[in-house]
C-alpha cells in the first residue's frame, strides 16, 4: 500500500487509562523553538513558553500525569499518563479555562488540541502541524525505553544533523541517488514481501533489525546498490551466522560500486548501542527521499522516529 499512513492504534479508545508517547510538530518542521548546541537543548521564549505550558497540562486536566518530555527545535515530545478517574485530585473549575479554554472529556486528543491552542495564543500566532503523533507504552519495558529515547533526543539529534562528514567505504556516488530507506523493528522475518523500488533508487538502511538483514542479503545476491549507514565503525563485520558469506558478497559489491558503507563512529566500536542504533534509523529518515517500513512495533523505538519524519515525506508501510 502507497503512501502515508498514521502509527495511530486504531479502534483504541483515547480517553482510557494508559500511557501515551506524544510527539508534536511545527509547520514545515520549522525551527521554532530553539536550537541544539553540543548537545544540549537551548530553548527561546517560544520553546520556554511551549515546556512551560507542557508542564501545566496536569493543573488543567485532573486525570493527567506529566512523565518524561523534551523541547525540540521542530518538535515536542512527551510521556503522558492518564489515570483512572477516580484517582484524579480535583482543582478549582475555573483554573481549567485559564489557559487552556473549555475542554472537552479529557481524550488524549482533547488534552493536546487545548495544548497546542495555549501556546498558540501566547506567541500570538500558530505554529502547528495540523495533527500530532501518539504511541501507547503497554508496558514497563515500553515506557523505559521511551523514557531513554526523549532524555537522549537532544543528543541523538544533534549527532544526525551535525555530525559532518561521515567515513566512507564504496561508491560516494550512490549518495546522489534517490534513495529508499527501509526500516523493520525487531520481531518479524518471516517475510520482507516486495519492495516497491524504482530502478534508479538505492536503497538506504542500517540493516540492523532480523528483517533489515533480510533485506540486505537479499539485495547483495540480487546486486541492487545500497548505502550501509554503520552505528559502529567501518569494518564490514555484520555479526550473524551468515558473516563469512556476506563480507565476501560486500567485498565485491564494493568493488563493483554497488555498496556504500558510512558511519560518523570510531572503528574502536565494534557493536550497536541503543542510542547509536537510533542516531542510524534516524540518519536513514533524514537522508531517505522515500521510506518503506517492513515492520512495526507500536510503541517500540521506531515508532518513535516516525513520529518525527517530515510529514511531506511518502511512508509506505508493508
Amino acid at each position: 500500500m502507497e503512501g502515508r499512513k498514521t502509527i495511530r492504534m486504531k479502534g483504541w479508545d483515547f480517553t482510557s487509562p494508559g500511557w501515551y508517547f506524544i510527539t508534536i510538530c511545527t509547520q514545515g518542521m520549522k525551527c521554532r523553538f530553539g536550537a541544539i548546541v553540543n548537545g544540549r537543548m537551548i530553548p527561546n521564549d517560544a520553546g520556554r513558553k511551549a515546556a512551560e505550558f507542557w508542564r501545566d497540562i496536569p493543573a488543567h486536566f485532573l486525570r493527567a500525569v506529566v512523565d518524561e518530555y523534551v523541547v525540540m527545535p521542530n518538535h515536542v515530545h512527551g510521556l503522558l499518563q492518564l489515570v483512572e478517574r477516580d484517582t484524579a485530585c480535583r482543582v478549582p473549575v475555573e483554573r481549567q479555562f485559564e489557559a487552556f479554554g473549555k475542554p472537552v472529556a479529557g481524550s488524549v486528543s482533547t488534552i493536546i488540541r487545548s495544548y497546542k491552542s495555549a501556546v498558540t495564543r501566547a506567541l500570538g500566532e500558530n505554529i502547528w502541524q495540523g495533527r500530532f503523533y501518539e504511541v501507547r507504552a503497554r508496558d514497563d519495558t515500553a515506557r523505559a525505553n521511551i523514557r531513554n529515547y526523549i532524555r537522549f533526543n537532544p543528543q541523538n539529534y544533534d549527532v544526525v544533523m551535525n555530525v559532518g562528514e561521515p567515513r566512507y567505504v564504496g561508491n560516494k556516488e550512490l549518495l546522489e541517488r534517490p534513495k529508499l530507506g527501509f526500516l523493520a523493528s525487531r520481531g518479524e522475518t518471516s517475510s520482507h514481501g516486495n519492495l516497491p523500488i524504482k530502478a534508479d533508487e538505492v536503497i538506504i538502511s542500517g540493516f540492523l533489525s532480523p528483517l533489515e538483514r533480510k533485506v540486505f542479503w537479499a539485495a547483495l545476491q540480487h546486486k541492487r546498490p545500497m548505502i550501509w549507514v554503520k552505528p559502529w565503525g567501518l569494518d564490514l563485520n555484520m555479526d550473524t551466522a551468515r558473516d563469512t558469506a556476506c563480507r565476501v558478497h560486500m567485498e565485491k559489491a564494493i568493488s563493483e560500486g554497488r555498496l556504500l558503507v558510512l558511519s560518523p563512529f570510531s572503528d574502536e566500536i565494534e557493536a550497536p548501542s541503543v542510542r547509536r542504533a537510533a542516531w542510524c534509523n534516524q540518519y536513514t529518515l533524514e537522508h531517505a527521499d522515500r521510506m518503506v517500513i517492513g515492520h512495526l512495533n507500536p510503541d517500540g523505538m521506531l515508532a518513535c522516529i516516525l513520529a518525527e519524519a517530515d510529514p511531506d515525506k511518502e511512508i509506505i508501510y508493508l
